[in-house]
This record gives structure tokens, C-alpha cells and sequence, in this order.
């Protein structure tokens, strides 16, 4: 392999580990894939933060 071709594939892995990274943290702070909000999402009754934020307000 050339520098030039370790460099490539350096840069492609750190992008891919900083993807990770990031989805992982928002996950932990509770925030949504998408960053909008579940108000429109189709998908919002599978939203783990409305489930808890629901149980929370419930006890």
C-alpha cells in the first residue's frame, strides 16, 4: 500500500469511528437519531426518550 492509501483509509476510519461516537453519545443524553424531535416522526410511539420521559411523569 502507498501513503497515500494508508492516508485514504485512515481519514475513511476515523470518520466512521466519529460517527459512532457521536451516535452514541446522543443516545446516552437521550437525544433522537434525527435531531428533530419526535413531534412528525412516524415512528415516535418506539421513541425510548417519550418512554421514559412518560414513566417518569406516571411515579
Amino acid at each position: 500500500m502507498t501513503p497515500i492509501e494508508i492516508s485514504v483509509l485512515v481519514v475513511g476510519i476515523a470518520i466512521v469511528v466519529s460517527v459512532v461516537v457521536v451516535s452514541l453519545i446522543r443516545k446516552a443524553k437521550g437525544k433522537s437519531g434525527c435531531g428533530c424531535g419526535c413531534s412528525g416522526c412516524p415512528h415516535a410511539s418506539s421513541c425510548q426518550s417519550k418512554k421514559a420521559e412518560t414513566t417518569q411523569n406516571q411515579g
